[in-house]
């Protein structure tokens, strides 16, 4: 796999760490807004096919990542994230690294149906490029200006005396550097506790080639806990790792967030990853 493969790789997995976890699948109460802080410490070790052309490539990290959605008005919603982070990267014997900040998203969130059968919503998005030449240096986001149309659905449903939930998504990338991408996961959570949460989660992305097929694919899973310390602070503790993949490496990471919540009428932590 070439260099600038490599990056890309690196690219689309560190993204999914980084902001992922925390992201909302529901627009917020008008004038309400909800934030994550996140903290994952993880690497990507050699996973590699041993065939012809494969490279040694491996890559730690450490990285803080930031969600923010704040409710216009009823069914809108607007946010933004942000990462930084410390990128170690072995490539074919040669180690390199990199330190600051990384992807930086704007999105709007609009719902578009509600009723019993759940909530679905809408989300274009759009990250900034970097401001630095990444050749020589493990890339920290986009190397271009990267987009993503997103469809968001979730829905609750009782479970043993209390309440769990499912949220899916699945979005398309078409303006981006290099292939076009396909991003989709899942959550199920169960409230175990009224002060615990409790969720398992999938992510996946695949790459499509020009003129069709799989350029590169990955799937995550992880499982996390989400202690309500008070109605509006929850502390986050979580694990996530690569179970299958094609010309990417397989990630291992710890997570530790904070999650905030404003509500002006109700205050709660939400149910939602």
């Amino acid at each position: 796999m070439t260099r600038p493969a490599v990056h890309l790789t690196t690219l689309l997995l560190l993204i999914g760490g980084v902001t992922l976890p925390a992201t909302a699948q529901w627009t917020v109460p008008r004038g309400g807004w909800f934030m994550s802080h996140g903290i994952n410490v993880g690497e990507f070790p050699d996973r590699f096919s041993a065939g012809a052309g494969a490279t040694e490539n491996a890559l730690e990290k450490v990285d803080w990542g930031v969600y923010f959605i704040y409710g216009l008005r009823e069914g809108l919603s607007v946010g933004l994230g942000q990462g930084y982070a410390r990128l170690e990267q072995t490539f074919n014997g040669t180690t390199t690294e990199n330190t600051g900040f990384g992807a930086t998203g704007f999105f709007v969130m609009k719902r578009i149906a509600q009723g019993k059968g759940g909530i679905l919503s809408i989300q274009p998005r759009i990250d900034l490029p970097l401001l630095f030449d990444t050749d020589a240096r493990p890339a920290l986001g986009p190397v271009e200006a990267d987009a993503e149309v997103r469809l968001l659905y979730g829905n609750g449903f009782p479970i043993a005396g209390t309440r769990g939930f499912l949220s899916a998504s699945a979005g398309l990338s078409t303006i981006r550097a290099g292939n076009d991408e396909i991003r989709y996961d899942l959550t199920v959570g169960v409230d175990v506790h009224p002060r615990l949460l409790v969720m398992g989660q999938a992510f996946n992305v695949a790459a499509l080639a020009d003129g069709g097929g799989i350029a590169y694919s990955a799937t995550k899973l992880g499982g996390s806990a989400v202690f309500k310390a008070t109605p509006t602070l929850g502390i986050l503790v979580g694990y996530y790792g690569g179970v299958s993949g094609k010309n990417t490496a397989r990630e291992r990471t710890v997570s530790v967030g904070l999650w905030l919540t404003h509500n002006p009428q109700t205050p709660v932590i939400p149910t939602q990853p």
